[in-house]
């Protein structure tokens, strides 16, 4: 009898002590987690944006160096690069977004090259994240590593211009400011 007293105890012991064992393992930081409003907020810079038809992939940005170097305007090329890296976004607790133009941006059109304009507003739920602004909502995909922050689109367009419309994956990356 005591026996399998002990043993239901042994039983019970670990149900309760389970929980915990999976609690404390340690997280490596290049997880991947469903982003929760606390995840995201705080301020950020793009780091990077990324255009990919599921094979391969290509920076936005290095495609505008280019595209500008082409047209023997390298240095407004890297002045545009400049701007986007160095303006910062910020996604506040209360759901309102604020940030600030670079000063390297000199153009007065700059909040434009941002993602989510100062005065608009953001919400997450699960994965997806919504930003509305006057010119309406755009719900992105979203995950969150470390202080890595992704906001991803589906998106179909002719980009080679040959009239047909190829389907591609949006990315714009951030990290944390």
């Amino acid at each position: 009898m005591k026996m399998m007293n002990l043993s239901r105890l042994m039983v019970w012991a670990f149900v309760l002590v389970m929980p915990l064992m999976f609690a404390s393992c340690k997280k490596d930081g290049n997880e991947v987690v469903n982003p929760s409003g606390n995840a995201v907020e705080g301020s950020w810079k793009i780091s990077d944006i990324k255009i990919s038809d599921g094979k391969d992939s290509q920076s936005f940005l290095d495609y505008i160096v280019d595209l500008y170097a082409q047209q023997g305007a390298e240095e407004e090329g890297a002045k545009l690069i400049a701007c986007l890296k160095d303006s910062r976004i910020t996604l506040n607790g209360d759901g309102k977004v604020t940030g600030a133009a670079s000063p390297k941006c000199e153009s007065e059109d700059s909040d434009d090259l941002n993602p989510a304009k100062s005065g608009s507003t953001w919400k997450v739920n699960g994965n997806k994240l919504t930003i509305t602004d006057s010119d309406g909502s755009e719900t992105f995909d979203l995950t969150v590593s470390g202080n890595t922050m992704t906001w991803s689109n589906q998106e179909e367009d002719d980009l080679d211009g040959d009239g047909i419309n190829e389907k591609y994956t949006f990315s714009i990356e951030f990290r944390k400011a």
